[in-house]
C-alpha cells in the first residue's frame, strides 16, 4: 500500500487527501469493517436487512468490500427499459466497476460508494445513473477518468495492499515498538554491567576511557567482553549505531543513584510497617581523611525476627553530638521517617554519642524519651579485655612482647625468609593453627586470640629463628638476643598459654555479639555464662591444671624454670632492708584476677529486665506489667490475660523455656492475631539492638570501596556503591524496567536520547 499510495502521489491528477486517508484506516480498523469480527460480520450477511442492492440506503460498499465482496452485478434477471434503452451485462466486463441496482433500475460505481468524497460524482454514488443511450462510449468513460474515480481508486488499491502487507499506521507502530524494546535491552545490559561492578565492590571507571587506551576501567572492558556474545551491545556500543551509548561518568552515577534508591525505597516501606524502629549509629574515617557517618536501622519484621538494614554512608565536618544528632535527624526527615517512633539507639562508648547532656543519645531522648540507649555489647567485651590488659604487668607486657615480636620478623623479608626455613627444617606441625605470626589488633580483640596461638604452635620455630638471626646478624642481633631472653622464659609460656584459655572463651562471646539477629535475653545469658567460666578458671584445680600443662611444654622447648622474682629493697629514707615478698610459693605467685563483670552491668536496664520477665517466666512479677504499662503505654489487663494464656499453650507444646523459642511459637503458630498486645511487646523487645557490629561491617565494605586508587570517589557514588554491595539481597530484586521508566521520565535528562516509551 505504501508504494502505491507514493506512486498515486506523485502523479499529475491525483493529490491523496490525508484526512481521507486517516478516515479509511479508522475505517478499517473497527470491528465492523475489519475481516477479524468474522461472527459480526457473518450475522449481519445473515439478517434479513442486509441487501447488496446499491440502490438501498442501508447497504454500505466499504462493509461488503471488506467482507469479501464486490460490485453488485446480477445477470439472470430482466433488465427493464428507459427511454427506448437498457442495461447490458456486457458493460461488467468492460468497467469492472459498474454495479446495477434492480430496485432503482440504475447504475452506480462499486469504488466511488467504497471511498466517497468530496470530488465524487453524486450520480455514481447516491442517485443512479439511468441515461443508457451515453453510457458506454461517454459517460462510462468519462467517469473512468474523472478525479473523484481515481481517488476512489488509489484508495481501494491501497485498502486492498494492507489488507496484505499491513497498514502505513501499524507498519511504524511497530518499527517504533521494536526500536524501543531494542534500546530498553540496550540500557539493561548497561544497567547489568554496572550492578555486577557495584556488587561485587569492583571500581567502574578506569584512568583513561579514550579509544586508544588498552584498560578503559572494568565497566568499559565488561562491556566489550559482553558484546562478543550479545548483538545490542555489538550494535550500540562497539559499532556506535546510536551517537550517544550513556557509559559516561554522569549516567553511571545517575544509574547507581537509581538503582540505590530503589532499595532505599523498599527499605524505608518496610521500616513503616514495622511502625516502631531502633537506629544503629557510628563514624571512622575514609582514605579521603573524610569522616564517614554510617547509619543502620533494626526493625521487627512480619515474622517477629530482627533485621538491620543500611541506610547509607554521610560525610560529616565534626563529629560532636550536636552535628550527628542533626545529621540523624535530617536523614530521618528525608525518607519520611519519624523521630518519635524509635525504640532504641545503639552507639559505641564515644563521649559524643553516649554523653548523658550533650551527647546523641541524650538529644534524640529529648525529643523522643522512649528511645533508650545501649552501649555496644561488642564494644563494652574490648574494654573489658583492654581492663585486663591494662591492670595485670604480666599480660600487659606480654602482648607488648608479642606486638615487637611479630614487627621484628615480619619487617623484613630476609628475617621472615629465615623463619621460613626454620619451620621446614623442623618439621613442625600446627595441623590447622597458623603457620605464621600474626599482628595485634587495638579493636578486634579475636586477632590476639590469633596472634597467641601462633606464637604457641610456632614457639620452637621463633626461638630457632631468633637465635639464628641473634648470632649471624650484625645489626639486628641483638635485638633478636633481647626477643629471645623475653620469650624464652617460663613467665612468657604461662602467660601466653593462660591467655590463649581466656581469648578461647571470650572469643566465642565476641563472636556471638557479632550477629546483628541477636536479642538482650541472649546477650544476658551469654555474657552471664562466659563471666561465670572465667570465675572458675580461678578456682585452685584449674589452676593447678593449667601450671602442670604449661611445666610440660616448658620441658619440651627447653625453657628455664619458673623463679620468684627478686626481692625489691625498700629506700633508705623509709628505713631500708627488703620487701617483704606476698607469696613465697612459685604457682601462687601466677595466679592472677581477672574483673569483667562489672562492665556488662551498664546494659543491665531495668525496663528490658521487665520484658523479658514478662516473656521468659511462667508467673511474671506484677511490679513488670507496671513498669511497661507506665512507660509504654500497654493494656496492663490485656497483657496478663495474653502472657496467661500462652504460657499455658506454649506448655503444652514444649519443654525448653527461652525468649527466643515462645517467639518463634508465637510467628510459627501465626498467633500473633490473637495476641495483639502481646505481640506488641515481642516487637518492641525484638526491635531494641544489642551491638553495632553492622556498622563495622560497613565500614568493611567502605574499606573495599574506597581505596587508595578511588580516593577522588564523590559522596553520591560511594553511598549508591555501598547500599548496593551491603543489600546485596534486596538490590538482587531490583526491577531494570523500574529504573528505565525513571530514567526516561527525569526531568534532568534533557536532550537527544534514546526512545524508551
Amino acid at each position: 500500500m505504501d508504494k502505491f499510495l507514493v506512486k498515486i502521489s506523485k502523479s499529475k491528477d491525483i493529490v491523496p487527501n490525508t484526512k481521507d486517508i486517516n478516515q479509511i484506516q479508522n475505517a478499517v480498523s473497527s470491528d465492523v469493517v475489519t475481516s477479524k469480527s468474522d461472527q459480526t460480520t457473518n450475522t449481519l450477511l445473515e439478517s434479513d436487512n442486509f441487501i447488496q442492492d446499491p440502490g438501498e440506503k442501508s447497504t454500505n460498499a466499504l462493509i461488503l468490500f471488506s467482507s469479501g465482496f464486490g460490485p453488485y452485478q446480477p445477470n439472470n434477471i430482466i433488465f427493464p427499459q428507459h427511454s427506448g434503452r437498457k442495461f447490458r451485462p456486457e458493460w461488467y466486463s468492460s468497467f469492472p466497476w459498474i454495479e446495477y441496482s434492480p430496485s432503482c433500475n440504475s447504475a452506480f460505481c462499486f469504488y466511488c460508494r467504497a471511498f466517497p468524497s468530496n470530488t465524487s460524482d453524486p450520480t455514481f454514488v447516491s442517485v443512479g445513473f439511468k441515461q443508457w443511450s451515453k453510457a458506454s462510449y461517454k459517460s462510462f468513460p468519462q467517469h473512468e477518468k474523472s478525479f473523484g474515480y481515481k481517488e476512489a481508486s488509489a484508495k481501494l488499491a491501497g485498502y486492498k495492499s494492507s489488507k496484505k502487507s499491513g497498514s502505513i499506521i501499524s507498519k511504524v507502530n511497530t518499527h517504533h515498538q521494536q526500536i524501543v524494546a531494542d534500546n530498553r535491552a540496550y540500557l539493561k545490559c548497561i544497567l547489568d554491567s554496572i550492578f555486577y561492578c557495584a556488587r561485587q565492590g569492583i571500581a567502574v571507571r578506569g584512568h583513561r576511557e579514550d579509544e586508544d587506551s588498552s584498560n578503559k576501567g572494568n565497566f568499559l572492558e565488561l562491556l566489550t567482553l559482553r558484546a562478543n556474545d550479545n548483538d545490542i551491545i555489538q550494535r550500540y556500543f562497539i559499532e556506535k549505531e546510536k551517537t550517544f551509548r550513556y557509559v559516561s561518568g554522569d549516567y553511571t552515577n545517575t544509574f547507581l543513584e537509581y538503582l540505590a534508591n530503589i532499595v532505599i525505597k523498599n527499605i524505608i516501606d518496610n521500616v513503616i510497617t514495622a511502625g516502631i524502629f531502633s537506629i544503629i549509629v557510628d563514624e571512622t574515617q575514609d582514605l579521603s581523611r573524610h569522616e564517614q557517618v554510617a547509619i543502620i536501622i533494626r526493625y521487627a519484621t512480619k515474622d517477629l525476627s530482627p533485621a538491620e538494614v543500611f541506610l547509607g554512608f554521610y560525610e560529616t565536618e565534626t563529629t560532636d553530638g550536636e552535628t550527628l544528632s542533626m545529621l540523624i535527624k535530617s536523614t530521618f526527615v528525608s525518607h519520611g521517617l519519624k523521630i518519635e517512633n524509635i525504640r532504641g539507639q545503639c552507639y559505641d562508648g564515644a563521649a559524643s554519642m553516649r554523653g548523658s547532656y550533650k551527647g546523641v543519645q541524650a538529644r534524640i531522648r529529648e525529643e523522643n524519651h522512649l528511645a533508650m540507649y545501649i552501649h555496644c555489647n561488642a564494644h563494652i567485651l574490648n574494654l573489658c579485655l583492654i581492663d585486663l590488659a591494662k591492670q595485670v604487668s604480666y599480660v600487659r607486657n606480654v602482648f607488648g612482647t608479642l606486638n615487637t615480636l611479630h614487627n621484628f620478623i615480619g619487617a623484613s623479608s630476609k628475617r621472615h625468609a629465615i623463619f621460613e626455613k626454620m619451620y621446614s627444617v623442623l618439621n613442625v606441625s600446627t595441623c590447622d593453627g597458623p603457620k605464621t605470626l600474626k599482628s595485634l589488633s587495638d579493636t578486634r580483640w579475636s586477632c590476639r586470640l590469633d596472634a597467641l596461638k601462633a606464637v604457641l604452635l610456632n614457639f620452637q620455630t621463633v626461638v630457632s629463628t631468633l637465635e639464628d638471626i641473634s648470632e649471624n646478624d650484625a645489626v639486628y642481633g641483638s635485638d633478636a638476643n633481647a626477643l629471645l631472653k623475653s620469650i624464652n622464659t617460663f613467665e612468657f609460656l604461662f602467660c601466653i598459654y593462660f591467655l590463649k584459655n581466656i581469648m578461647l572463651l571470650t572469643n566465642v562471646l565476641s563472636k556471638y555479639l557479632q550477629s546483628s539477629s541477636i536479642i538482650y535475653s541472649n546477650v544476658q545469658s551469654m555474657a552471664k555464662v562466659t563471666i561465670q567460666e572465667l570465675c572458675n578458671m580461678r578456682c585452685k584445680e584449674s589452676f593447678n591444671n593449667t601450671w602442670n600443662e604449661v611445666d610440660i611444654l616448658r620441658k619440651q622447648y627447653n625453657v628455664s624454670s619458673p623463679i620468684l622474682p627478686r626481692k625489691q629493697k625498700i629506700p633508705a629514707k623509709l628505713g631500708g632492708g627488703l620487701k617483704e615478698v606476698e607469696n613465697t610459693i612459685i604457682n601462687k605467685h601466677y595466679k592472677i584476677n581477672i574483673y569483667m563483670g562489672e562492665r556488662f552491668e551498664e546494659n543491665n536496664l531495668y525496663v528490658l529486665n521487665c520484658m523479658q520477665d514478662i516473656l521468659l517466666n511462667d508467673m511474671p512479677n506484677n511490679n513488670s506489667f507496671k513498669e511497661i504499662n507506665k512507660m509504654y503505654g500497654f493494656d496492663e489487663d490485656n497483657l496478663k490475660a495474653e502472657t496467661t494464656i500462652l504460657n499455658r499453650m506454649y506448655k503444652t507444646v514444649h519443654d525448653q523455656n527461652n525468649v527466643q523459642s515462645k517467639i518463634n511459637f508465637i510467628a510459627s503458630e501465626n498467633y500473633k492475631a490473637g495476641f495483639p498486645t502481646l505481640t506488641r511487646l515481642i516487637q518492641l523487645f525484638i526491635t531494641v539492638p544489642t551491638n553495632s557490629t553492622s556498622c563495622e561491617r560497613s565500614f568493611s565494605c567502605l574499606r573495599r570501596l574506597k581505596t587508595y586508587l578511588r580516593t577522588t570517589m564523590g559522596q553520591s557514588r560511594l553511598n549508591s556503591l555501598g547500599i548496593l554491595q551491603i543489600e546485596r539481597e534486596r538490590s538482587s530484586l531490583i526491577d531494570k524496567d523500574e529504573v528505565i521508566d525513571k530514567f526516561s521520565a527525569a526531568a534532568e535528562c534533557r536532550g537527544r536520547r534514546l526512545l524508551l516509551q
